[in-house]
């Protein structure tokens, strides 16, 4: 009587491994049973074959399936099929989130249900943000971040959207996952907002701060220093130029200006005559006389006051000089 086929039968325990990113991760279960063995492999439901990320093969009783290239898109639960005439069996995997681990070789694994366990990697966030400062014109500041995420963390402070570069101006630092910028002499034109960025492999984050600062620029005060000596000098000059023009020339050239005798009689009372020809330096009063003729020849319509202008010098005795 001929004997009943056996169903296949997977008699192996899983094991559970780290696998690094980037690094070939090998599957190996065992089965036992009548044959032909059918072999199929699914990731979450789905049947994969050999190519692209992956390689599958049975050889001896051993199914095989490799990922040629761990990365987060393999992450899920994988499972293998042996199938014949008499049944099937099933054998499953858990595939979780790889790891950034020092390079190791691969490693075969024989298995019924192989469980591989990752380690997350845990993206960039703040525990304590830079706060704004309102400063004067010529201190230095600093601006503190406190941040916390899988290493390595890289730290990169933005004023605008210029990156700021390490020099004689700033100072860029991140020590103990305090990540701190510093500005040097800050002047007005520094003022705006600051940004500090912070990233990983898991992720990238970044917060804003704003910093204002009060008073001149040095530049603009250079400028106005320059104006305030620029003025001091042209006042300087000008008081050496009128000192050097001293009170004797300065009535030499007074008394060399000449006195329109007509236009000082126009606009003086005939009483006043005598005071302001005296106050003018005028002593020949014949000059008044001739002048006086003048004004009459050429105001005729004033008449009146001419005559008027006669009887009060001949009061003053001014005929005595004609």
């Amino acid at each position: 009587m001929p004997q009943p086929k056996q169903a296949p039968v997977f008699d192996t325990k899983p094991e559970s491994i780290d696998v690094p990113f980037g690094e070939s991760a090998d599957f190996e279960c065992h089965v036992t049973g009548a044959q032909p063995i059918h072999i199929t492999w699914s990731k979450d439901g789905r049947e994969i074959r050999t190519g692209g990320n992956f390689s599958i093969t049975f050889v001896a009783n051993t199914a095989h399936l490799r990922v040629l290239r761990v990365g987060k898109g393999d992450s899920g639960q994988y499972t293998c099929q042996a199938s014949n005439e008499a049944g099937k069996d099933f054998c499953s995997i858990t595939y979780v989130k790889p790891i950034t681990l020092p390079a190791q070789p691969a490693a075969k694994f024989k298995c019924i249900s192989l469980s591989v366990l990752f380690v997350c990697l845990e993206p960039p966030s703040f525990v304590k943000k830079p706060e704004p400062l309102n400063v004067l014109s010529g201190a230095n500041i600093t601006f503190t971040s406190i941040i916390k995420g899988s290493s390595p963390l890289e730290v990169k402070w933005f004023r605008g959207s210029v990156e700021l570069v390490p020099g004689h101006r700033c100072s860029i630092t991140l020590q103990d996952s305090i990540a701190e910028l510093e500005l040097f002499d800050v002047d007005p034109l520094q003022s705006g907002d600051y940004t500090c960025q912070v990233s990983n492999e898991a992720g990238k984050i970044s917060c804003t701060t704003h910093l204002f600062v009060k008073g001149l620029s040095r530049l603009l005060f250079l400028m106005l220093l320059m104006l305030v000596k620029m003025i001091s000098c042209i006042v300087y000059l000008t008081y050496v130029i009128d000192l050097n023009s001293t009170p004797t020339k300065r009535k030499e050239e007074e008394e060399e200006q000449p006195i329109d005798i007509l236009e000082l009689l126009k606009n003086v009372d005939p009483k006043e005559y005598e005071k302001y020809a005296r106050m003018y330096g005028i002593t020949d009063f014949r000059g008044l006389l001739q002048a006086f003729e003048l004004l009459k020849q050429t105001q005729a319509e004033e008449s009146h006051r001419l005559v008027r202008y006669s009887m009060t010098l001949a009061s003053l005795g001014v005929t005595r000089f004609l």
